[in-house]
């Protein structure tokens, strides 16, 4: 049987800077190629001409889950690291903890709003359908934030093949949040319209957040962001793309990483040491 395949680009500008990374999928394989992008400032942040964008090395993070192995890959040094993975898709022996904290007595608000405009139009052979969300954080009792809303305008098509065999739909809510000693807030949420589970091709989103400054004042900022699938193909992908070419050297840690404390390299050249005979990378 042939296993489903995928490969999209997708851009993401936020303010002056763009950053872009490439997907594959194949199977269970997948494969992230990206570039780290910082935004610095030399003078005044608030002034356009002082902005400079730095982008470091091409890079790919590969999760080959048909031989549990996890590389990470600096393509233009050529070298990698490689871990045996965990079910967990972690370093093999590592697994994520269960933690219990204690609510903080306040409860937070999550209402989400989702419209189908009805709108739909052709988007690499699929019919896409175009779905506002707006989400609204409110706080009981209030905290120094206030409230904060999101509001998305996409164009979301039913997920491909490839995509639904590696990250087949789940029910339910997430929330990130803040520990603070310990604790966390209890999470309340409200849908009103159907949620929308599709794959985005293009999504413009739009937050405003408050905070509280020195003197006591809330103070309303704006974030707006867009993504853009730019390349898109369900062709088959080689399962070269998916383990470390040949001429690639393993390293114990990337150019510019800081190298990993000595406890833990120990772990994980004994854990590599028992899966060595599985396979040779």
């Amino acid at each position: 049987m042939v296993e489903p395949s995928l490969r999209y680009v997708i851009i993401h500008v936020r303010g002056e800077t763009c950053s872009s990374r490439t997907e594959y999928i194949l199977g269970r394989k997948s494969r992230s190629e990206w570039r780290d992008c910082r935004t610095l400032y030399d003078g005044d942040p608030n002034q356009p001409s002082t902005l400079r964008v730095e982008y470091g090395p091409l890079c790919a993070l590969v999760l080959n889950r048909d031989i549990n192995y996890q590389f990470h890959l600096d393509l233009e040094s050529r070298v990698y690291k490689a871990f045996h993975s965990s079910a967990y898709g972690g370093p093999n022996g590592f697994r994520p903890q269960a933690r219990t904290h204690q609510p903080s007595g306040r409860t937070v608000h999550v209402q989400t709003e989702t419209v189908d405009t009805g709108e739909r139009r052709e988007m690499y052979g699929y019919t896409a359908r175009r779905v506002t969300i707006r989400t609204i954080y409110s706080y009981s009792p209030e905290n120094d934030r206030g409230s904060s809303d999101t509001e998305a305008d996409g164009w979301y098509i039913d997920p491909p093949a490839a995509l639904r065999a590696l990250h087949p739909p789940m029910s339910g809510h997430a929330i990130v949040q803040a520990v603070v000693n310990g604790r966390v807030d209890t999470p309340i949420f409200t849908d009103t319209g159907p949620r929308e589970t599709g794959f985005a091709l293009l999504v413009k989103q739009t937050a405003h957040f408050s905070s509280r400054d020195a003197k006591g004042n809330i103070r309303i900022h704006t974030s707006e962001y867009r993504d853009e699938v730019t390349e898109f193909s369900e062709e088959a992908l080689s399962a070269d793309l998916f383990v470390p070419p040949p001429t690639f050297r393993r390293v114990a840690h990337l150019p510019g990483e800081p190298a990993a404390p000595f406890a833990l390299r120990m772990r994980l050249t004994w854990q590599n040491l028992k899966h060595k005979f599985i396979a040779k990378y």
